[in-house]
């Protein structure tokens, strides 16, 4: 919820701190997935919006059960290791589900970080 800084001055060799007066601590929560069709000729976001608060298990088995309503064929879900994405009712749907495969990213990899 802060502003965007585009371009600042400083004197040569000095670093310039920028500071931002607010009273607002309001915050949005993200959920989202990307969905490319196999030919790669449909693109597709879903996504949902969760204001002042956090991503739980319950948004996220949601938020999949709605992905398996629009979504016909099998869905391959990459995603981090995020607490929600690896608790037990999340391993209940998948379990339940065969049309959702799951694969992690790595915990660290430091050759893909560019």
């Amino acid at each position: 919820m802060a502003p965007f800084v585009r371009r600042t001055w400083s004197p040569c060799g000095k670093t310039p701190w920028l500071y931002q007066k607010t009273r607002s601590h309001k915050k949005v929560s993200i959920i989202a997935a990307l969905c490319i069709s196999p030919c790669r000729s449909h693109l597709r976001l879903f996504f949902r919006l969760h204001p002042d608060t956090n991503i739980n298990a319950d948004v996220v088995v949601s938020f999949l059960k709605n992905l398996l309503k629009e979504l016909r064929g099998p869905i391959i879900i990459v995603w981090d290791r995020f607490v929600p994405h690896r608790s037990n009712k999340v391993q209940a749907l998948l379990n339940k589900n065969p049309r959702l495969h799951l694969s992690f990213l790595p915990p660290y990899a430091p050759e893909l970080n560019p």
